[in-house]
């Protein structure tokens, strides 16, 4: 059972005591001994006024705490007003917390994306400025290589044309220490076909004959070894002994020269 409170329980006993005094009035008329006669014309407005006054007492009473109830109604009626009030501006303020808690987690997460997409944005500029940098790097390296294959190649080629013009020049000097050789060569056969002649016993019997000798020399001209090689008999035994008649024969001071002639092949011819 629900409790009352101060206002409630007051106007209950004020409802309790006129209540209490209208049952006792009502007693003392309804059950009075003697029988029931009109009062007296000195007591009946004693008895009409005290009842009278206890109905007024109650009336008031009554308005009194009906307006009580009224007012205590109004104000719980306000009190519920402003408790919702307060409920909706709670709510109002609780949704304007979350939109603006909502609108900042929307900030943050836009500021996030737009940090990734700038993240992602340099991210990309990296790569490509890398990416164009390793090309670079590459057509330097390419073009150095290119630089140097063909120095390599110029080198070379200038290389192959000098070696063949040292070689030519080589090949001229040989040519000319070989024509220089072979006229020396040729020279120092006359010179000792010449002394062998020279030494050689005249006789009219080997005119219009001749004789091939093959002679070795040694590097001072001493004859070592003498071959007959063909001819007439008597003019090849004469050429045998002119041959060794001088204590050498002529001889080159040029060890090429010497090469040719230290065994050389002579004709003689009367």
């Amino acid at each position: 059972m629900r409790k009352l409170n101060s206002d409630q329980q007051a106007l209950a006993k004020a409802i309790g005591v006129h209540v209490a005094i209208a049952v006792v009035l009502l007693i003392s008329v309804s059950f009075s001994p003697d029988p029931f006669l009109p009062p007296s014309n000195s007591d009946a407005p004693v008895i009409k006024a005290t009842f009278i006054d206890a109905q007024a007492i109650a009336d008031k009473q009554k308005a009194e705490a009906a307006a009580a109830a009224k007012e205590r109604a109004q104000e719980a009626e306000r009190q519920r007003k402003a408790r919702e009030a307060a409920a909706q501006e709670r709510k109002r303020k609780d949704q304007a917390k979350a939109r603006a808690a909502a609108e900042r987690q929307a900030a943050e997460k836009k500021r996030q994306q737009e940090a990734l997409r700038k993240k992602q944005q340099e991210l990309k500029r990296l790569a490509a400025q890398k990416e164009q940098e390793r090309k670079a790097r590459e057509a330097r390296e390419k073009a150095e290589a290119a630089k140097k294959a063909r120095e390599a190649k110029e080198k070379a080629e200038m290389e192959r044309m000098l070696q063949e013009q040292m070689e030519a020049e080589r090949a001229e000097q040989a040519r000319r220490r070989q024509k220089q050789v072979l006229s020396e060569v040729d020279r120092y056969r006359a010179l000792i076909t010449a002394t062998v002649q020279r030494y050689l016993i005249d006789d009219d019997s080997f005119s219009g004959k001749e004789c091939r000798l093959n002679i070795r020399l040694a590097t001072s001209g001493f004859v070592t070894q003498v071959t007959r090689l063909g001819g007439n008999d008597a003019l090849c035994r004469a050429a045998e002994t002119a041959v060794r008649r001088p204590d050498k024969l002529p001889m080159s001071d040029d060890p090429a020269v010497y090469e040719q002639i230290r065994d050389i092949n002579i004709t003689v011819r009367l």
